[in-house]
Parts: C-alpha cells; sequence; structure tokens
C-alpha cells in the first residue's frame, strides 16, 4: 500500500513538473499573462491589439531566461575599464570613457529576439508569427514616440523630441557632442534593432529619414594606429539593441 501511494505521489509531482515547465508567462509592459503552454505571437497581441493605437515597428520582445544581454553588458564595461589603464586621467579620451562607463552601467539590458511584431502580420505571415516556448518574456508595446534616444558622446546623453526633419544629418547635428567624440559617423540603432553606420559629416551627409524611436550611438573617435576604440564603439552599439528604453 505505501509502495502505491508512493508511486502516486511520485506521478502527481511528476505531472505538475511537467505542467510549470511548459508555462508561458509573458509580461505585456506591465501586466503578467500566464498561458499554460506554447502559444503564438498572433494569439498574445490579440489580447491588446484593439486597447490602443499601437505603433508596431517600436515593439520589442525580451527573452528574460536568456542571461546573455547581462553577460555582455557586464563584458563591455569590463572592457572600458581596461581600455581606461591606457589613457592619463587628465585627457579627453579617459574622461570619454569614463562617460561611457557611466552610461552602460545605468542601462537596463535584457536579451532582445529580434522578430517583426505586428498584430495584422503575424495573422497573415506565418513566418512573423513565431511561437513562444515555455519561459519568461517581456513584450514591450507604444504609441508612435515622438522622442528619439541619444547616448555615447554627447553632453546630455537621454531621450531628445525631434522636429520635423527626422533625417539622421539634421537630428544629429543638433545634439552637443563631447570633444572626443566621432565627428565622422554614428550608430543608428532603428527600433527593429537593426544597426547601421551613418555619415554627419558634410562629406559624407546622410538625409536618410530618422524613424521615431530610433537610437543613436555617438562613437568616440577611434586611433589611427589601434582598432580598440573602434571595436569598443562596434560591440556598445550592439549591446544597445538590448537596452529596455523608458516608455
Amino acid at each position: 500500500m505505501r509502495f502505491f501511494i508512493t508511486l502516486l505521489m511520485s506521478f502527481w509531482l511528476l505531472l505538475f513538473t511537467a505542467s510549470v515547465s511548459a508555462q508561458v508567462t509573458i509580461i505585456i509592459n506591465k501586466q503578467s499573462y500566464e498561458f499554460a503552454q506554447p502559444i503564438r505571437l498572433n494569439s498574445v497581441l490579440s489580447i491588446v491589439a484593439e486597447s490602443g493605437d499601437w505603433y508596431w515597428p517600436t515593439s520589442g520582445i525580451y527573452n528574460l531566461n536568456d542571461a546573455y544581454a547581462e553577460r555582455e553588458k557586464g563584458a563591455v564595461l569590463s572592457e572600458i575599464r581596461m581600455v581606461l589603464k591606457s589613457y592619463n586621467s587628465n585627457s579627453d579620451t579617459y574622461r570619454a570613457l569614463e562617460s561611457l562607463y557611466q552610461q552602460v552601467s545605468s542601462w537596463t539590458v535584457s536579451t532582445r529576439v529580434i522578430t517583426p511584431i505586428s498584430y495584422n502580420r503575424a495573422r497573415l505571415i506565418a513566418e512573423e508569427n513565431p511561437m513562444f516556448q515555455p519561459g519568461r518574456y517581456l513584450l514591450r508595446i507604444s504609441p508612435r514616440p515622438s522622442v528619439v534616444h541619444f547616448s555615447g558622446l554627447v553632453i546630455k546623453p537621454g531621450a531628445y523630441r525631434h522636429g520635423d526633419d527626422l533625417s539622421i544629418f539634421s537630428t544629429a547635428k543638433s545634439v552637443t557632442k563631447a570633444s572626443d567624440a566621432d565627428k565622422s559617423h554614428v550608430f543608428v540603432i532603428n527600433p527593429m534593432g537593426e544597426i547601421e553606420k551613418r555619415g554627419v559629416a558634410y562629406w559624407n551627409i546622410d538625409y536618410s529619414q530618422l524613424m521615431p524611436g530610433s537610437q543613436i550611438y555617438v562613437p568616440i573617435t577611434g586611433q589611427i594606429f589601434s582598432s580598440t576604440l573602434d571595436a569598443l564603439n562596434t560591440r556598445i552599439a550592439n549591446l544597445a539593441v538590448h537596452r529596455i528604453l523608458p516608455q
């Protein structure tokens, strides 16, 4: 009899464990939703699709089970600390690197799942309707933003309201930069997580339109005989893809 009870308890424990491990938790902005099994994107979006005037290009999915972004943030901070040792504490470059360290330290990051998000497209296009596997996720949605986010070698990092001219050149020119900033290029991280290096000098002016909600990372000026700072700039821009920006 005791053996039978033990076997039964083991069975229910196994069943409970399997049920918990298959659970999907999705936090939509600040509201948490639980699903007993994997669920597709269109079904998740259907919960909130009609509750606001959402601007889908700025939506993002973050996998809260994946620690990649946090590890990469730590690695970037370690790299900045190492590079700082190569410069005099009174130099512009040292101060620029200190600023970058403080900025990256303040970032909230989580591993982003790079996938297009649109309720209508998810309903119509199978490739844009992925399945949420068991685990915890954050889904951020918002109305059309009216700002772009600056980081890097700018005097005041943060959100800036853009005017009628949304070109990359005009927007980048409007923000005061630090003395050691790269005067020729910026990294543009659009709301879908795509990164491009764009020209902002008079000899390589880029009049491409800037999407609302984009990030602009102003890099530190590289060195002629070393690629260390160039590599650091690229790494910080890649980390910015995983930022959870203020709404």
